[in-house]
């Protein structure tokens, strides 16, 4: 046990904590012969098998200073833990001796009470005062009726049967087959933006990476060639100004199907159309309900962030910021990208920056919805808690005594924010505010899709 004869602490910016700890000579002494211990046991001299070796001669080998600092580092290392678990300290890492450190070496005399001083991390004591009886502005997000037929006229389209057409120029409706050939100003093919065979479909509403081609294709005839300046998204490494040269291929026309009970029948689970559409606008209803519960939400944080500041701890927000990073890798990994090629230490670097703001918002949120729930007594119901254990647990094959308990946590950490936030969205006015947010499309709950002719792509691939 370790003998600690004082403590002191003082806090410092950014929620860390200054601790000054004297320690007994006793302990001190201790700590030290168990150093040496264990370096006679494990250290290898020549000529001698290892821990067999005079006490003098391994001593001599690993050198005083060299002992002394191992033996003061294990001895700081075990106090602050004593100390903090003694303290009921909320200690979160980030570690940091203060002083000289040769200084405190000299200082530093087996059997003699020793004085240090260090910093860490520690948990800010929150207290939220603004969180009830406000009015926010938010953006709502509404049903509108429109989308379903947006929707089935899509279904109608993806099903038509494609006519090749030749007796007139290619019109918006058209499915194209283009020869597709890029260029940057040096004149070097961009192979990634062009292609022999590139199917495209003439929609105006439809994204398309080279957002010029579409509408360059209107009104060009089979076997017509076309040369104009396209430009690509910010996101990409290419050069913004490229030049695009467009060989029309074929035209094919939709033969649309008509949306009646045997189109609804052939091409989802459902029997007639009257079933299919009211599906579908049941399904919008729900999205758009749960999108504007998100929106309340987001925009109950953003008031919450900005009505209660709070110095956050930067352990937490390197977690957090580590966490967004291996997520975001996990999902470029999932998507058959080798990490292995394409990761260096600049671009790793970059991302944390990157994500370091939004990791900053969710440590801060977390904490204040933290310190809501403990201000308002609000906690998951155990069953709730079990129950949504067992499920994660099957889901994640968790068998391992630790990682058991740090899913309960976790499971438990993730209910309590969600009745959190339902306890606020209760408390709370929400005041809704002009915007053009209108909920996704859901894929379509066809069993099978069936279309004949060939399936337009959006975006450009080398074949």
């Amino acid at each position: 046990m370790t003998d600690i004869i004082s403590i002191t602490t003082e806090s410092r910016s950014n929620s860390q904590l200054l601790a000054t700890i004297e320690v007994s000579g006793t302990h001190s002494q201790q700590v030290y012969n168990q150093v040496v211990n264990d370096l006679l046991r494990h250290t290898q001299v020549p000529g001698f098998r290892k821990g067999k070796a005079p006490r003098q001669l391994v001593l001599q080998q690993i050198g005083k200073q060299r002992l002394r600092y191992v033996a003061m580092e294990k001895l700081i290392e075990e106090t602050v833990k004593a100390a903090v678990e003694k303290n009921n300290i909320p200690y979160l890492g980030n570690l940091e001796l203060e002083g000289n450190i040769t200084e405190l070496l000299d200082q530093f005399q087996p059997g003699k009470n020793f004085s240090f001083s260090v910093t860490f991390d520690v948990e800010p004591e929150v207290t939220v005062t603004a969180y009830k009886g406000l009015t926010i502005p938010y953006s709502p997000v509404t049903y509108n009726p429109e989308t379903v037929e947006k929707l089935l006229k899509r279904y109608q389209r993806e099903h038509a049967t494609l006519i090749p057409v030749e007796d007139r120029p290619a019109q918006w409706g058209d499915d194209v087959t283009l020869k597709l050939v890029t260029k940057n100003e040096e004149g070097e093919v961009v192979k990634e933006l062009s292609a022999d065979e590139l199917p495209l479909s003439l929609d105006e509403e439809q994204s398309f990476l080279l957002k010029e081609i579409p509408s360059a294709v209107v009104g060009m005839s089979v076997g017509e060639v076309k040369t104009v300046t396209v430009s690509v998204g910010k996101e990409t490494e290419t050069p913004n100004q490229l030049t695009a040269e467009i060989e029309l291929l074929e035209i094919k026309a939709p033969e649309l199907p008509p949306l009646d009970d045997t189109f609804a029948a052939e091409h989802s689970e459902f029997t007639t159309m009257a079933e299919l559409r009211a599906y579908l606008e049941q399904n919008h209803r729900q999205q758009a309900e749960e999108k504007d519960k998100k929106a309340k939400e987001a925009a109950l944080i953003d008031t919450l962030i900005a009505q209660n500041p709070v110095e956050l701890p930067k352990m937490l927000i390197r977690k957090e910021v580590e966490r967004k990073v291996q997520t975001t890798l996990m999902q470029i990994h999932s998507q058959g990208v080798d990490l292995d090629k394409i990761m260096t230490e600049e671009l790793y670097e970059k991302m944390r920056q990157e994500a370091e703001p939004a990791a900053a918002k969710e440590v801060h949120s977390n904490l204040l919805l933290k310190a809501i729930a403990r201000q308002e007594g609000i906690e998951p119901k155990a069953e709730a808690v079990e129950e949504r254990f067992a499920v994660y647990k099957e889901t994640a094959k968790v068998k391992a005594a630790k990682d058991l308990q740090w899913l309960r946590q976790f499971v438990t950490e993730e209910l309590q924010r969600e009745e959190v936030l339902k306890w606020l969205l209760e408390q709370n006015t929400f005041q809704p505010v002009e915007s053009d947010t209108t909920p996704e499309q859901p894929a379509a709950p066809a069993e099978a899709q069936k279309r004949s002719g060939k399936k337009a792509s959006s975006t450009p691939s080398q074949e």
